[in-house]
């Protein structure tokens, strides 16, 4: 997938979960589409800001990429079933659909196995890094902020500063997700089966990836590369 900023606006846990009833309801695009016009004008009087909103939306859930198509599926039907599973769904879901959500997600992640708290300066900082610096990367970094706040991702400290919150994954769905998204994100050929348990980008949820869950899966193939049990999707 092209390497896109994109997050230009902050995002409600319950527009995803709007979205997401759409498509279980059966809508098409263009319905759904038209009906999140009429859900987020209730909250968003600008009309370039709900279209930026609306597009976010349906770029996460509605317009996936063919090759993440099997995650869409698997995450709609977790829905379907487990209300309680749909923020690690919607999570799972933005971090394949928005790179730069992942990298901050990461960079929060690495920084807060660390140390309890971070600062924004020092996160905008490290993006500058990755993908240079711009007022769009800026602008599109406190968007991401505000929607990890929303999500009760992170919280507020004094200004400018933030600590992580997390939450406990109880189901094996949730886990099965979680595996298929850290595969999909390509940031590595192949995973040893315990690595899939402390990958940053997941940092606001507590969860243990199991050699006998990934084994009983047909969505995983494990294999021994180096004297090592490897885990990658199956093709």
């Amino acid at each position: 997938m092209a390497k896109m900023i994109g997050m230009s606006r902050g995002i409600k846990l319950e527009w995803l979960d709007k979205t997401v009833d759409l498509i279980i309801e059966g809508k098409n695009e263009e319905d759904i589409k038209s009906e999140l016009n009429e859900y987020l004008s209730f909250e968003i009087k600008s009309a370039t800001n709900l279209r930026k909103s609306r597009e976010i939306l349906m770029n996460i859930w509605v317009r996936t990429a063919d090759d993440v198509e099997e995650i869409k599926e698997f995450a709609i039907e977790l829905c379907k079933r487990e209300c309680s599973s749909r923020r690690v769904a919607h999570w799972c879901m933005m971090l394949i659909t928005y790179p730069v959500f992942s990298d901050v997600c990461s960079l929060i992640g690495k920084i807060t196995d660390m140390q309890e708290k971070f600062k924004t300066g020092w996160l905008k900082q490290k993006l500058f890094d990755f993908w240079g610096e711009s007022s769009t990367l800026l602008h599109s970094t406190d968007k991401i902020l505000q929607t990890l706040k929303q999500f009760g991702a992170i919280e507020s400290l004094e200004k400018g500063e933030y600590k992580a919150k997390t939450y406990e994954v109880k189901s094996e769905a949730e886990e099965s997700l979680i595996a298929m998204t850290i595969i999909a994100l390509n940031d590595k050929a192949y995973y040893e089966v315990s690595e899939l348990s402390s990958i940053p980008q997941m940092f606001p949820f507590r969860y243990s990836i199991s050699h006998e869950m990934l084994h009983n899966s047909e969505l995983f193939a494990l294999n021994n590369f180096g004297g090592k049990v490897v885990v990658t999707g199956k093709d």
